[in-house]
């Protein structure tokens, strides 16, 4: 005899499940209350978090003191970090600037704004000004000078914008392969938004699960900080596509969030 009540298993599967996503919102929550009240002069959150990752405060610094920890809770914590590099690596989650990732990631504002390359008697400059601190105004002048010191280009621009400087070199200017090579390279030396990799390039670095990451801790808090911050813009704005893959990243998400605002009592 049939079971009629059979679909019900499947509904009650389904309610089963751990919703990470809302667990993380729950736990954004009290993390929200706690810097709009440590930091009220702020005005945005994206500011605010610009501060939190770039100076001392109970938050960063119980991410610092959970990477450098030799217990079992920093090692549990580090093994969520692994966790969600490989979630992230294994899904493309985009956010407003590029996918997330631990590979490569803007922690901060590169302090670079000036560069000069000199090669084969030519020098290539170019220069960033931001024209109304701490807003994100610029202007960005290219320069490149022969061996007798005559303007062979120039261009300027308000953003940056790589492609933006090949098409201007291509229609602007005679310059050869090589010279565009090192000019490109001059003009990304001072891209204001340029990432890092936060996992190690060799065998040294900080244990997490089966990864290495790097061993600068400041940098990774930082890195830590920004990624869920990623995360909780994407979802908060709906831009998070919720395929069951997408979501898997929310649950070493909602631990680390969780084991951090621990720190915030």
């Amino acid at each position: 005899m049939s079971n009629p009540f059979i679909d019900n298993s499947e509904r009650w599967l389904a309610i089963a499940e751990t919703d990470y996503l809302t667990l993380f919102v729950k736990a954004w929550i009290p993390f929200n209350a706690w810097y709009r009240n440590s930091y009220p002069a702020i005005k945005t959150d994206r500011e605010t978090i610009n501060r939190i990752k770039s100076t001392p405060n109970l938050f960063r610094d119980k991410i610092i003191s959970l990477l450098n920890g030799r217990d079992y809770n920093s090692r549990i914590f580090r093994d969520k970090i692994g966790f969600l590099y490989h979630i992230l690596e294994e899904n493309y989650i985009p956010s407003a600037d590029n996918r997330i990732s631990f590979e490569e990631i803007t922690i901060e504002r590169n302090p670079d704004t000036i560069k000069i390359n000199q090669k084969q008697g030519w020098n290539y400059k170019t220069e960033l000004i931001y024209t109304n601190p701490p807003h994100n105004n610029l202007n960005i002048n290219i320069l490149v000078t022969g061996r007798n010191g005559a303007t062979k280009y120039t261009h300027s621009q308000n953003k940056y914008d790589v492609d933006d400087l090949r098409t201007n070199i291509e229609n602007s200017s005679s310059l050869n392969e090589s010279q565009v090579a090192t000019l490109i390279n001059t003009y990304e030396f001072i891209n204001p938004k340029k990432a890092i990799s936060l996992i190690s390039d060799n065998r040294n670095g900080i244990e997490a699960a089966d990864i290495k990451l790097i061993e600068d801790v400041d940098k990774l808090a930082k890195g830590i900080i920004e990624i869920l911050y990623k995360l909780r813009c994407i979802l908060f704005h709906g831009e998070l596509n919720p395929s069951k893959e997408n979501q898997k990243a929310y649950e070493p998400a909602f631990y680390i969030l969780k084991t951090l605002i621990t720190s915030l009592k």
